[in-house]
């Protein structure tokens, strides 16, 4: 019987091995290495019982067999030893996400997989709730020196404190995202330089949207606002990628005028992509922000 991974190994052997240019740099060959490790380890932590299979004898070593992963995934026992052992070959997702159920991976290490794999992250299983919001919420309110909001993958707003909803009026009045309401709404109104703010939170989001290229939903967003915002249009053209940095914004504060903050961001859930937005006044510790 002839598995497709059977001739999807076939065709990516040949393919590899016809390749000049398939030489690995020092940075493939580490995640290389790491992947071998990975799945090995992984292997190592099963016995046959805990994935319903029965033992078979002379075994000298712990864990499953590398022929009883191949059966657990649908792959052939030769397919998934070039993989184990860090050839240079192609995965798809549906033959990562078989193997991700073969060893019982958690959602972590099923991207950690990915990523060794040099394949885009998939997109976190659903997952969360109530009590996520709730410490969202806890921990924005005891930002107390500028405004504080937790965004998810799309930029929807989470939680925000009072200084978020008050100078920046996140999470109402068309606010509800982030990214939407620099655009279209009022939150976009309270920043003095919101053409620079505006090119660097597109660039984020093109990143972003980069990574999870099967997401349609950033797609969606995209069409909205260049539809909705002339400049997002604009700047939507230019193609332009920039990492979540540390940024120097001025918002506009009623009777103080421009007030400078330094906008920073931290991953609270790297899976689900889910971020702390902290707006610091300038000259608290913390990395340098980009200036242009």
């Amino acid at each position: 019987m002839i598995l497709a991974a059977d001739i999807e190994c076939w065709i990516t052997l040949h393919s590899v091995s016809m390749d000049p240019a398939n030489s690995l740099t020092g940075g493939q060959k580490k995640r290389r290495y790491e992947l071998t490790h990975f799945l090995r380890s992984r292997r190592a932590a099963l016995s046959p019982a805990d994935v319903g299979m029965r033992s078979a004898g002379g075994r000298t070593r712990a864990g499953l067999r590398r022929e009883e992963v191949a059966v657990l995934a649908g792959v052939s026992a030769s397919w998934y030893a070039w993989l184990e052992q860090g050839r240079p070959i192609r995965v798809s997702d549906g033959i990562l996400d078989a193997i991700s159920r073969a060893l019982r991976l958690t959602e972590r290490e099923r991207i950690h997989l990915y990523r060794l794999a040099e394949a885009n992250p998939p997109l976190p299983a659903p997952g969360g709730g109530p009590s996520d919001t709730d410490f969202f919420q806890r921990m924005v309110d005891t930002q107390l020196m500028g405004p504080a909001c937790v965004i998810d993958r799309y930029w929807d707003v989470l939680a925000v404190n009072e200084q978020a909803a008050r100078i920046l009026h996140l999470g109402r009045d068309g606010n509800e995202n982030f990214l939407i309401g620099l655009f279209t709404g009022s939150h976009g109104r309270q920043y003095v330089d919101l053409p620079r703010v505006s090119r660097h939170m597109t660039a984020r989001f093109r990143l972003q949207a980069s990574y999870l290229a099967d997401d349609h939903r950033y797609e969606q967003m995209a069409d909205r606002l260049a539809a909705d915002s002339p400049r997002f249009a604009e700047l939507w053209g230019r193609h332009e990628v920039e990492e979540f940095v540390p940024t120097t914004v001025e918002l506009d504060r009623p009777g103080q005028g421009p007030v400078s903050f330094v906008l920073y961001t931290m991953d609270l859930d790297e899976a689900a992509s889910v971020r702390l937005l902290i707006y610091l006044p300038p000259g608290v510790t913390g990395p340098q922000p980009v200036r242009e």
